[in-house]
């Protein structure tokens, strides 16, 4: 048995009695409403890799309001059949969530060679400057400035943020023949707005 003292002035302290199976339920009931908020959050059931029979163009994102700022060259990205950097805005939320798209000819080929290239732009050890990173096409679009960006409260964020070197993506999704990246503050963010995105892409419920 357990007990709770709340002081509520100085002359008065109130003791509540919690038995083990009261601090269960109330653990419980913590636990559950924390996963019924993430599941109603729009395409929370969207895996990281998923519809693998899909074959996407820019198209198809544009359809759903995704805007196109940038298209990459994909010369020197192997296997690649284009690349594009651009935005969703969220009118409710008066705000816009950045991404980059890179389309293959198939999932199998952007799982077995796409993904190692998009690694080193995500999180908070991306490479972000052109004349270390692999692929030089966007790097400077996969920087942002500001705030802490995940990178916690030991990161130099003077530095970081005069030269605007703070990772924009700390996630990424293969949805189909596209690989996205998502902006976002960590991990969680950057997969909540992908699945934002890729929700916009998934059959209507009946």
């Amino acid at each position: 048995m357990y007990y709770i003292y709340s002081t509520t002035n100085l002359n008065t302290m109130i003791k509540i009695k919690f038995t083990p199976y009261i601090l269960l339920t109330t653990v419980l009931f913590l636990l559950l409403s924390c996963g019924s908020q993430q599941d109603q959050l729009p395409g929370a059931n969207i895996e990281k890799i998923s519809s693998p029979d899909k074959n996407l163009t820019i198209d198809d994102i544009t359809a759903v309001g995704f805007k196109k700022n940038k298209t990459y060259k994909v010369n020197d990205l192997p296997e690649a059949k284009s690349a594009y950097y651009g935005f969703l805005k969220i009118p409710k939320e008066k705000i816009t969530i950045d991404y980059e798209l890179r389309f293959y000819e198939n999932q199998e080929k952007a799982n077995s060679i796409g993904v190692e290239w998009v690694t080193e732009r995500i999180g908070k050890d991306a490479i972000l400057t052109k004349g270390d990173a692999t692929w030089k096409e966007g790097v400077k679009d996969a920087r942002t400035c500001g705030g802490d960006s995940g990178h916690g409260k030991g990161y130099s964020l003077v530095v970081a943020s005069s030269t605007c070197n703070l990772a924009k993506y700390f996630d990424y999704f293969v949805y189909g023949n596209m690989i996205i990246l998502c902006q976002g503050k960590d991990v969680e963010q950057s997969a909540n707005n992908c699945r934002l995105i890729l929700s916009k892409l998934e059959p209507a419920a009946e």
